[in-house]
């Protein structure tokens, strides 16, 4: 995912803080940084200007990026919401939010 467009990157950001926040009630450093600092890593992106930047994105003009995505590439989604609902947190209920927004995203 590294070679699609900046704002394509922020919205799987924005994403990436919606199944998070969603499935845990908020963010916490503690327990989420790891999961964080994957989705950055995967994106390609070195800066927290970005996860900042991410949240204040409309979250439905997110799905349209992310729905726009190649089919490669939303494989590739798919696959980082999937790693994600196993680090930390309440994993059954972030699998039900990660569902939830392949769905919104029309992935």
């Amino acid at each position: 995912m590294k070679k699609i467009e900046n704002i394509q990157k922020l919205a799987v950001l924005h994403c990436v803080y919606q199944l998070i926040a969603s499935a845990d009630g908020s963010i916490v450093e503690e327990r989420d940084r790891p999961a964080i600092n994957f989705a950055l890593s995967e994106l390609g992106i070195t800066t927290a200007y970005s996860w900042n930047s991410a949240l204040q994105l409309n979250p439905y003009d997110c799905f349209i990026h992310i729905a726009g995505l190649s089919d490669d590439d939303k494989q590739l989604f798919r696959n980082l919401l999937s790693s994600l609902t196993t680090m930390g947190g309440n994993e059954d209920l972030r699998i039900t939010c990660a569902r939830h927004l392949l769905q919104l995203c029309h992935v």
